[in-house]
């Protein structure tokens, strides 16, 4: 089945149906997404961030 039939399948479902679709995909989508990121995002929402100093980033990288 190729993407654009599983598109035209999934317009073709009633909105209960579409939106467990779209859960599923949201659920797979965040499967992929890495733990260390998610924590970086939740310590992020809670305002735990640290401050880094530009001039770290004035020399171009070491190779």
């Amino acid at each position: 089945m190729t993407a654009a039939e599983v598109i035209a399948e999934i317009e073709g479902l009633p909105p209960e149906e579409r939106e467990l679709v779209f859960l599923r995909v949201h659920e797979i989508e965040e499967a992929s997404v890495p733990d260390s990121f998610l924590q970086g995002m939740e310590e992020a929402m809670r305002g735990e961030l640290l401050d880094i100093k530009d001039d770290h980033f004035q020399l171009p990288p070491v190779k």
